[in-house]
């Protein structure tokens, strides 16, 4: 057998070399191992000390010397027996620790007119989302693009509750949209952005001629934008 077989299953270097060692020669003094091993003593001292608090090795004293022998390696499957069962304790209790630190925000960056094309997409998976609107820069940029969104919403049934301007109201844009239902808030409330917000997502779009398109994944923010829209759909106006 290899050293290298050993040190995949948690032995170091060394400690597989004097195991091995001691498994196949027998009761060894520190000082023989060392010769054949052609590790200085006292790191063979060390590593004896070390086998030992593992259990893996034990010693007995002849003529005041200590002689040291290998423990049966079926002490091996027994100590991986136990870190399983060990492991199947605590994973689970690592794995809400893990989840609940994973806090920071996953955020995608998507340019031109094809990059919003792929938040359209994804807006067209859900059920429902929510919508802070843009006045007429959504229709005017991604133009039949628009159009397109809009009959996969009807054909999809994807409906959504979007909050405008108060400008916007009498828009005949907004008679073209689909299963959306509007309420209108004061001008100064209204944001030069188009917002949308699903699953756990919050896409941000700047409606520049080269419209640039943010997606933040986090269920923390997702939920700050949605309490935000709530306090405003309630205070808005049909």
């Amino acid at each position: 057998m290899k050293a290298e077989q050993l040190i995949g299953i948690g032995f170091k270097e060394i400690e597989a070399k004097v195991y091995l060692t001691l498994l196949e020669i027998g009761d060894l003094q520190a000082g023989i191992i060392s010769k054949r091993t052609g590790i200085n003593r006292r790191t063979i001292y060390d590593t004896l000390e070390r086998l030992k608090e593992k259990g893996l090795v034990s010693y007995t004293l002849s003529s005041n010397r200590r002689v040291f022998r290998a423990v049966n390696p079926n002490i091996i499957l027994s100590k991986i027996k136990d870190i399983e069962k060990q492991a199947n304790e605590i994973v689970p209790e690592l794995q809400n620790l893990y989840k609940e630190s994973k806090t920071d925000p996953e955020v995608e960056v998507y340019s031109g007119r094809k990059g919003i094309r792929n938040i359209l997409n994804e807006l067209l998976q859900v059920k429902e989302y929510l919508g802070f609107g843009s006045n007429e820069k959504f229709p005017e940029i991604m133009k039949h693009d628009f159009d397109l969104f809009e009959k996969m919403k009807k054909e999809k049934g994807v409906k959504s509750k979007t909050l405008m301007s108060i400008e916007m109201k009498n828009k005949s844009i907004l008679k073209t949209a689909y299963n959306i239902v509007y309420r209108f808030i004061p001008d100064e409330f209204s944001l030069p952005t188009s917002i949308f917000i699903y699953k756990n997502k919050v896409a941000i779009i700047i409606w520049s001629q080269n419209p640039v398109g943010i997606v933040i994944g986090s269920e923390e923010v997702s939920n700050s934008f949605k309490q935000y829209f709530q306090a405003l759909w309630k205070t808005a106006k049909d």
